[in-house]
């Protein structure tokens, strides 16, 4: 199968066109580019990873240490978010497909034994890589506060430690010359499944632009949630945007009767919707209260459409990732409010705090798991969500264009 990427290019001021050169990383002509390498620049610029595309919930990568002593081996590099998630990353050049699945393995065996551990025994390893790297032991705490001051120890603390104890985190193979087969990783991964997990496979394709410069541009080639022994799904390149939420446990195989419920209702509401702006990615089917369309910028936004039986309530909302890129979206969509307000056609609710936004329409309903609102309920959801859609992504689009895109 051909490579679904293209070749880059660069046009210079007299629109001479150079295609740029491929450049194998560990192969001839590259050997400095090896394993090393790449593991320095994944440590040193944690932007280069295509985060969002992968898992939204765990964007805002600080750099923790690399080598980080597990008795599965020393894992390649260690992040960890303000909220208290922990990421994984190993940096590998795959050659031949047992090797890749060495990989996986080995990667998988260093989350089983982070879930072993407590806030305590991560704290005493991450002192002793940063003393092996700079000399001076670090607290795990005070490395990302350095970034984000904002952060609070006790709640980052209680975060990092259900992380922990939950097996709950980001698994990342990073390399070149990756090609596995997508079903392959899937069957591999259904048998390795025993922690909540996000899981995702990135090429880091590497450009020679002339003798001095290289160009390194990130490939997403696959994606994974895995939920207590189940692969939920794997698709690529086509990425899933989630909100950071509790993934819920599942005892067995079998749904219970309020998963069979939610499933059959979203399949039913996918299948049937019919979007004006037919670019628009459909949101894949959950066993949950809630399915997420992404948005723009770069999946940094996204619809929330969801069930709240306690509330006996219905609605869906519009929200971002904090930070200045959601600020500045917000900002520029409250300048337009009665217009945005007119045509969705219902009372908006508009919602700032501590860098939060949100904008929100919800309407009750008796019951909502009732027959006989079933359909009144469908219809709702589809014609919100076409509203939305209409009314945010052209204007999101257009206030990235005018504000955001250097």
């Amino acid at each position: 199968m051909g490579s679904q990427f293209a070749t880059p290019i660069i046009i210079n001021n007299e629109e001479a066109v150079t295609v740029l050169e491929r450049l194998p990383l560990g192969g001839e002509g590259a050997k400095k580019y090896n394993e090393d390498w790449l593991q320095k620049i994944l440590f040193e610029q944690p932007s280069t990873l295509p985060i969002n595309e992968i898992d939204p919930s765990f964007q805002n990568l600080v750099p923790v240490c690399r080598e980080l002593n597990t008795p599965a081996g020393p894992i390649d590099v260690l992040y960890a978010t303000p909220e208290g998630k922990l990421v994984i990353l190993e940096a590998k050049l795959w050659r031949n497909p047992e090797a890749r699945r060495k990989v996986i393995g080995q990667i998988l065996d260093y989350a089983k034994e982070l879930g072993r551990w407590s806030y305590e025994d991560l704290q005493r390893e991450v002192a002793q890589a940063t003393r092996n790297q700079t000399g001076k032991a670090q607290e795990l705490y005070n490395i990302v506060k350095t970034q984000y001051p904002e952060t609070l120890e006790a709640q980052f603390i209680d975060a990092i430690s259900r992380n922990l104890k939950r097996g709950e985190f980001l698994l990342l193979i990073v390399g070149d010359g990756i090609h596995e087969g997508v079903a392959a990783i899937a069957d591999f991964l259904e048998n390795h499944g025993t922690l909540h997990f996000t899981f995702g496979m990135v090429e880091m394709a590497i450009y020679r632009v002339d003798d001095d410069n290289l160009m390194i541009q990130p490939r997403v080639l696959a994606q994974t949630v895995i939920v207590k022994r189940t692969v939920i799904t794997l698709e690529s390149p086509d990425m899933i945007a989630r909100e950071a939420v509790d993934i819920e446990n599942e005892e067995s195989e079998e749904l219970n009767d309020n998963q069979k419920f939610y499933k059959d209702f979203w399949t039913e509401l996918i299948g049937s919707l019919n979007l004006d702006y037919k670019a628009q990615r459909l949101p894949n089917v959950t066993k949950k209260g809630c399915i997420y369309l992404q948005m723009p910028p770069n999946n940094g936004s996204w619809l929330t459409v969801y069930f709240s039986q306690k509330d006996r309530e219905v609605g869906v909302f519009l929200t971002f990732f904090k930070g200045k890129a959601g600020d500045v979206i917000y900002s520029h969509l409250l300048e337009q409010r009665r217009q945005i307000d007119s045509e969705i056609s219902m009372p908006v609710d508009w919602e700032s705090k501590d860098g939060k936004h949100r904008v929100l329409v919800k309407i009750n309903f008796p019951d909502l798991k009732s027959a006989g609102y079933r359909e009144a309920i469908r219809t709702w959801f589809s014609d919100q969500i076409n509203r939305f859609v209409n009314t945010f992504r052209p204007r999101i689009e257009r206030i990235v264009e005018e504000n955001l895109d250097n």
